[in-house]
């Protein structure tokens, strides 16, 4: 079973911004990229605050994006420390 790091952001939500800004697009987009806990990365982004309610209950989570669910269940919904995690596991670009 993989391991995979879920990250949700909606359009137009300026802390959602600050994330996918240093959310590293190429290794997004590569199916063999690996984390350095050796887990996958999927990016959900919705267009609406109607489809993020409806994408955040189908995953059952209950708090407002940008949010992080790692592999292990544990949550980030800080865009600081989200953006910190995904440069830690090579998943940004470094500033």
């Amino acid at each position: 079973m993989s391991k995979v790091d879920m990250l949700f952001v909606e359009r137009h939500c300026p802390e959602c911004g600050i994330v996918k800004a240093v959310l590293d697009m190429d290794a997004v987009q590569e199916d063999d990229f690996i984390g350095r806990d050796g887990q996958e990365l999927f990016v959900y982004s919705s267009q609406s605050p109607a489809a993020t309610k409806k994408l955040l209950d189908v995953f059952g989570v209950e708090v407002d994006v940008p949010v992080l669910v790692k592999h292990n269940g544990d949550l980030i919904n800080s865009p600081k420390k989200i953006v910190e995690y995904l440069q830690k596991q090579g998943m940004g670009v470094v500033d």
